[in-house]
């Protein structure tokens, strides 16, 4: 009976151990995939937060290049006002001036008085010479403008061509190669021609010789 106690005794302390072992291993294996279900978690969220970015990313994009082509129609529909605005200003003042040369030749032909007219001829060449000399401040104005712009557009053109020179360069090297083997061959072709040409004539020469020795 002792010895029999002691057997079972000594089993169950090897089950209990078996089982702590299992209950050991159980656990860590638990708490690797809790660790590699964490770490899935980790990046499934990091990806879901970076997808979120780019998507802002080009929501506002969007947003900017809807913004930059509404300034550009503003931009647009400013400068077509502004230029149709001017262009009815210039309209109503050459009306205007039209009317107030209308009024001077009338109230030249209506005033009989010689001092009267004489007056008046005053008055008109003094608004026509102030006339003359705003069109002439105008002029420069839109004279200097245009220097300006043309200069703009001149050191563009000229920054073009700094860019295209070398190609065009190359290309008029080539051309000139070209044109200059293509010249050589046609001088060797007509000197080949001079020479099969002197010497058929050479042998025309001697046949007839021949010819009149055998007469």
């Amino acid at each position: 009976a002792p010895v029999s106690s002691q057997y079972l005794g000594t089993l169950k302390v090897l089950e209990d151990k078996h089982v702590q072992k299992n209950s050991t291993e159980f656990h860590k294996a638990d708490s690797l995939r809790a660790a590699v279900f964490q770490n899935w978690l980790e990046k499934k969220r990091a990806f879901l937060l970076e997808l979120k970015r780019i998507e802002k990313k080009k929501a506002e994009d969007l947003r900017n290049d809807a913004e930059k082509k509404e300034a550009v129609k503003r931009e647009e529909a400013n400068a077509s006002f502004e230029a149709w605005k001017r262009k009815k200003e210039r309209e109503a003042k050459q009306l205007s001036e039209k009317k107030k040369l209308e009024e001077l030749k009338k109230k030249k032909t209506a005033e009989q008085d010689e001092d009267k007219t004489e007056a008046a001829q005053k008055a008109f060449k003094k608004w026509k010479e102030s006339k003359a000399e705003y069109f002439r401040e105008q002029s420069r104005k839109e004279k200097q403008s245009e220097r300006i712009k043309k200069k703009k557009e001149e050191e563009l053109v000229a920054e073009k061509k700094r860019d295209s020179m070398s190609a065009v360069e190359k290309w008029n090297k080539k051309k000139d190669e070209y044109i200059k083997q293509k010249k050589a061959e046609k001088i060797l072709e007509r000197r080949k021609q001079e020479i099969q040409q002197a010497k058929k004539e050479e042998e025309n020469k001697k046949a007839i010789g021949a010819y009149e020795r055998w007469l």
